[in-house]
Formats: C-alpha cells, structure tokens, sequence
C-alpha cells in the first residue's frame, strides 16, 4: 500500500503545451513554492499552466503520484521505446497526467468549499440534504478518476510484464547460443541420449519465451491503444 505522500514527493504538473523552457522553469518555481510547506491551499496563481502538490488533499495527491509512477514505468522501459511509442505516445501521456491533476485540484477545491461553507455543529435536514448531494457529485468525480488512474496503472503493468518478457526472451536466446558447445561436452563426454535432449530442448525454450513476449507486448499494446486521446474535430 502506498503510503501519504507529502506535496514535495509528487511533481508539479504543467501543461504539457506549453514550451520545455517554460515547463521546466514552472516546475522549478512550484518546487520551490512547496518546500517546507503542507497543503491543502487553494492555487491562486498560474492555475491554467500548473497543478501545484499543494493545491490538492491527501488522497487527490495519492492519485497523482500513482499517476505519476505509472506514466515513469511506461515512458522508461525498453519495450516503450522499441514497441510501443506508436501506440501511445509520451504527449498523450502527459495530457492524461494533466487532464487528471486539474480534475484533482477541482475536487480539493470543493472539499475546502464545503469545509469553509459549514462550520460544523448538527445540520438541519434542509441543510444535511445539500451536504449528502454535493459529497455524492465529489464522489462521483473522484471515482471517474480514479478509473482514469486505474486506466493508466493497467498500460504500466503491461509494459511491465512485457518487459520482463523481453529480458527473458533475449536470456534465453543469449544462453541458446552456447548449445553447441555443451552438444560438444556431451558428445566428448559419451553423455546419454537423455543429456542431449535436454541440451537440445533450450532452443525450444528459447521459442517458447519469444512466444510469451510477443504475446504480453500485444496485450501492452492494446492497453495503450485504450488510453489514446480521441481526434479532435
């Protein structure tokens, strides 16, 4: 289980169309902004070019950071670079963690709203009403998020597993390359016919676990077809 992260463990979020200088200065500031400070604060400034750590609760900032883990297994591993770019590329990524954080601070904001709307104390059934309908359309929102987050966490354990299909399958074939020299052990040593088949049967594994990649990476792939952002018209 992953533990509550504190706003200086998860990345401010830029809008991915803005340009790298500019994104990279704005993360900078945001970090600089957060240090040694707890949130939840209403985000006053920059708020269409920068989702601040800050500006989110406890579990709004759990969601992102979860985001945020996903999207760095996608976007590191070799089998992204090598097979899966084309299927979703790291923008698409991006505009997905940037469509999820604005949502987040959104939520925040309305959880404060309700705080600071209600001092507490025993509601009247006019108010309790109210109350019951604005946390159920929090809820609401929250949990299409969080199906979002669920979404991308899906495409990272894919290429996770399509990875470690990949190190299998290149181990394999680096160790098949040495069969001809244990078929020549056994047959210098008189080995049993048994022996040589099972020297000879690592080529068949070698098979087998390029035939498990390639399965696992097209499960990755459509996993990252799911997430890619409808054309705009």
């Amino acid at each position: 289980m992953v533990g509550d992260p504190d706003a200086s463990s998860v990345e401010p979020v830029v809008n991915p169309g803005l340009g790298e200088a500019r994104r990279r200065r704005l993360v900078r500031m945001t970090k600089e902004q957060v240090a040694g400070r707890a949130g939840p604060l209403r985000q006053v400034r920059q708020r269409d070019r920068v989702v601040s750590p800050l500006a989110l609760e406890r579990e709004c900032r759990n969601l992102l950071q979860r985001v945020q883990r996903a999207i760095a297994t996608i976007v590191m591993s070799r089998v992204y670079a090598g097979d899966l770019r084309g299927a979703v590329e790291e923008p698409v990524l991006r505009q997905h963690e940037w469509e999820i954080a604005v949502a987040l601070r959104e939520i925040t904001e309305l959880l404060l709203d309700l705080v600071s709307s209600y001092g507490g104390g025993t509601a009247g059934p006019m108010t309790a009403a109210v109350l019951v309908s604005q946390n159920r359309a929090i809820a609401i929102a929250r949990d299409a998020t969080t199906a979002r987050v669920l979404a991308l966490e899906l495409l990272a354990a894919q290429v996770a597993a399509a990875e470690a299909a990949r190190r299998d399958w290149e181990t394999s074939h680096r160790m098949a390359a040495n069969n001809d020299k244990y078929l020549d052990l056994v047959a210098r040593t008189a080995a049993d016919q048994r022996a040589t088949a099972e020297i000879t049967g690592l080529a068949e594994q070698a098979a087998e676990a390029a035939q498990a990649f390639r399965e696992t990476l097209q499960r990755a792939t459509l996993a990252a077809e799911a997430l890619a952002l409808p054309e705009s018209r």
